[in-house]
């Protein structure tokens, strides 16, 4: 041992004589397995709440946790060490990551601005996106290069057909099929719609009526009702609604029919420019006809 004096303090150091001194044990980094594992729990969290959704604005939300969780993994993996020889697919592996924040933002901007509607749809692009497939490309080269982690895409529903529509008239909700009245609705515009009869705030009878086409409600009972209007684009016949570009006005005021099996006729017509933004109600015939 050789003993010195530093500012006042005896430090006492071991020389080696010949096998003498032990060396201080270096610390072990984090498998990088591990730090990938690590980084993309949180976005494996937001999918998992993506495929659970019930409803869109579920599945708005469980876009917004994705997006960040995507954006924190990126920027804790860029500043982690990479093992020589992963440094590509970590590239990759961020780029997807990015991906994914600008696919989930988008998404959710649909969602609320009523672009997107159906939440089978949503699922389904965001699965058909960019992001996770780069997520799981780059996670598979990691893996072929020996650090393999516990993420795993969960499986999200298939793209279905963007422009699903019905024939015109037919009975979306079939109801009030005891009365003589008749209810006709004439769509002028260029968009295919859903008009729905309700009375004391209940659907009774719901028709599809394709674009510039005439469908038909009959057998009406008696009794005052509230007219509901839908449009949109891809109709969904399980979910019962459009996915894409779905709106939803109720016509001013109630109208009753009466027990002489009148007939009235209500039109949607559109204002010139895009048909979408600028749809219209009018009232073609708001009198009983012979």
């Amino acid at each position: 041992m050789v003993g010195l004096v530093v500012g006042g303090v005896l430090v006492l150091s071991a020389c080696s004589g010949g096998g003498g001194g032990t060396a201080a044990p270096s610390v072990s980094a984090t498998p990088y397995g591990t730090v990938l594992s690590q980084a993309l729990e949180p976005v494996g969290t937001g999918l998992g709440k993506a495929v659970e959704a019930k409803t869109p604005a579920d599945l708005a939300k469980a876009m917004g946790i994705v997006g960040s969780n995507a954006g924190r993994a990126g920027r804790t993996l860029n500043s982690a060490t990479t093992p020589a020889g992963a440094e590509t697919a970590r590239t990759e592996l961020v780029s997807a990551l990015d991906a994914l924040v600008s696919e989930t933002s988008a998404i959710t901007a649909d969602i609320w601005s009523k672009k997107l509607c159906g939440l089978g749809v949503g699922q389904a692009r965001l699965g058909a996106g960019q992001g996770l497939p780069g997520v799981s490309a780059a996670l598979a080269k990691l893996t072929a290069a020996g650090y393999q982690s516990t993420f795993a895409v969960p499986p999200l529903p298939a793209p279905q057909p963007q422009l699903r529509s019905l024939e015109n008239g037919t009975m979306v909700r079939e109801g009030g099929k005891g009365g003589k009245g008749e209810l006709r609705f004439d769509n002028k515009s260029s968009v295919d719609s859903v008009f729905t009869l309700s009375r004391d705030g209940a659907s009774v009878a719901s028709v599809y009526a394709a674009k510039g086409q005439l469908a038909t409600i009959d057998g009406v009972e008696d009794g005052s009702y509230d007219f509901y209007l839908t449009t949109g684009v891809d109709w969904d016949p399980e979910a019962k609604q459009f996915t894409q570009n779905c709106r939803f006005t109720k016509y001013q005021g109630s109208y009753a029919f009466k027990p002489d099996g009148t007939t009235w006729t209500v039109g949607l017509g559109a204002k010139s420019g895009d048909a979408h933004a600028d749809v219209e109600w009018q009232t073609v015939n708001t009198a009983p006809q012979p």
